[in-house]
């Protein structure tokens, strides 16, 4: 953080940015890290813009969307390990699924489908749920991802790669065992 407190003006504008981007997006992600308690995830996701406010905006602007993400993820965690209930992600529900809204010519095999992708996908490992989660409901790139994990690239996308290549297995077996039944 700067030693001089940014004008109001950019500290505002730049909050007055995230808010309008970002913060529906924020408070999603925040709720699944605390297994769907948004109220928890409001106080954070404005934790996370205070932070912002104060920040020097010079440094984060280029970096704004990532930047955010990385804060709200390690005050979530910040928060649960105050309370000694270190949550990794949500077991019970994937958001992206819950906010998805089939479009009128949608049939009901994508709906099947989506439901056997969202029964899968609580039998990932936390960090492929975490990184899964990031890219496709989130639309965060790898290298946006590796600043708000902490992993480096590389392992973001093996852990998306193997995360979907499982997905893909338990979606067939799963598929399987229904038309066999």
């Amino acid at each position: 953080m700067s030693s001089q407190l940014p004008t109001p003006d950019e500290a505002s504008v730049l909050v007055r940015l995230a808010l309008d981007l970002y913060e529906s997006s924020l408070i999603a992600y925040a709720t699944s890290i605390f297994s769907g308690d948004e109220s928890r995830a409001r106080d954070v996701v404005q934790d996370t813009l205070l932070k912002l406010y104060l920040a020097d905006p010079d440094r984060i602007r280029e970096n704004l969307r990532p930047w955010l993400y990385a804060v709200c993820r390690n005050r979530a965690f910040d928060v649960l390990r105050k309370e000694n209930r270190m949550v990794l992600a949500d077991d019970d529900t994937m958001d992206w699924l819950d906010q998805w809204q089939p479009e009128t010519d949608e049939d009901a095999s994508r709906d099947e489908l989506l439901e056997h992708i969202w029964t899968a996908s609580e039998q990932l490992p936390p960090n492929q749920r975490e990184c899964i989660r990031l890219k496709f409901q989130h639309d965060l790139s790898y290298k946006e991802i590796s600043t708000v994990t902490g992993l480096s690239s590389t392992n973001v996308g093996f852990l998306i790669h193997t995360g979907i290549k499982r997905l893909r297995k338990l979606i067939s077996k799963t598929i399987t065992e229904n038309l066999s039944s």
